[in-house]
């Protein structure tokens, strides 16, 4: 028999050895297998799905027995639900291709974190530690300046001069209270010479009340006071000598506060359709203004101001409703 020679089989490559890498070298990502499916899994994917199904036939049949009742909204809704239906139909792609997207993005930079060298950190360098110098002595100073003295004005240029102090304001004292109004009643007044009265040192209750005492003393025996709240700008009623009716307006107001055309105007607005007035009469112990006068001459209305109050009360003066009283 002929020995059969088995044939040389060729030597197998050799591989190169891999190198050990050393420390804090980048390695490369290991390739992650996916799981294989098992039978335990499968079954509870189907176990789901079927549940799934159930769901959505109940809902349904739910759903069918209440468009059934109620026929109207349920083709309302389904009109609505198309829309729906329809973009999340026309997303789920675009979904998917975006899922794939950030996948692959994600796996790149993992790569390339692995793969990124470390970064060396520099240790903070310490300052060289400087030698101190030797002061110098005091005679090897180079002579400077004169420093200055208080008793000659000093300017560097760079501060500014303080100011002379003020001298102090001369002591004044504190102004005497204005004296307080007198408070007569009308009986009071009836006892009093009203020729000698001050009427500008009188409250305003009181210089109404002289008021209404002039008037009576001149031949108004009706005269009387009705100011107050609610008077609509009347403060003395009174019926003239010649039967007129008389309304009277009063304004106790200092020397620097004059009677307005806005006070003549809110009495000529009641005096003569409100109070039934043959004449209208504004006393003050102040002045009138011009645009006051004015008005007063346009409307019929006697102004009497502090001057003629008092030429009435001492007599040197008409009356409002005397022969020698003119509008102005």
């Amino acid at each position: 028999m002929i020995d059969e020679v088995a044939p040389e089989r060729e030597p197998l490559p050799e591989e190169p050895i891999p190198a050990r890498q050393p420390r804090g070298a980048a390695r490369r990502p290991r390739r992650m297998r996916r799981a294989r499916p098992t039978v335990r899994s499968g079954s509870l994917a189907v176990a789901l799905a079927a549940a799934i199904l159930i769901a959505l036939a109940l809902a349904f049949q739910g759903f069918a027995r209440w468009a059934g009742e109620h026929p109207g909204w349920a083709v309302l809704l389904g009109l609505a639900a198309v829309p729906v239906l329809y973009a999340l139909l026309r997303g789920m792609p675009h979904a998917r291709e975006l899922r794939r997207a950030a996948r692959a993005g994600m796996a790149e930079a993992e790569a390339d974190a692995l793969a990124a060298p470390p970064v060396p950190v520099d240790e903070p360098v310490s300052p060289p530690a400087r030698a101190q110098e030797p002061l110098p002595a005091a005679d090897t100073f180079p002579p400077g300046p004169e420093e200055p003295t208080l008793a000659a004005p000093f300017h560097d240029g760079r501060t500014a001069p303080l100011p002379e102090p003020e001298a102090p304001e001369p002591y004044a004292p504190d102004p005497e209270p204005e004296p307080e109004a007198a408070v007569l009643t009308a009986a009071e007044l009836g006892s009093v010479d009203l020729a000698r009265l001050d009427f500008a040192a009188l409250d305003p209750d009181t210089f109404e009340e002289a008021v209404a005492a002039l008037c009576r003393r001149d031949g108004c025996a009706d005269a009387e006071t009705v100011g107050g709240a609610g008077d609509l700008g009347a403060d003395v009623l009174a019926t003239a000598p010649d039967g007129r009716r008389v309304v009277i307006q009063c304004k106790r107001y200092g020397p620097e506060n004059k009677v307005g055309s806005q006070d003549l105007q809110r009495f000529g607005g009641t005096c003569w359709s409100v109070h039934g007035a043959q004449l209208a009469v504004l006393v003050t112990t102040s002045e009138f203004t011009a645009p006051a006068e004015e008005y007063a001459e346009a409307s019929g209305i006697r102004c009497v101001d502090g001057t003629e109050l008092t030429a009435w009360a001492e007599g040197t003066g008409p009356a409002p409703w005397g022969p020698g009283a003119t509008l102005r």
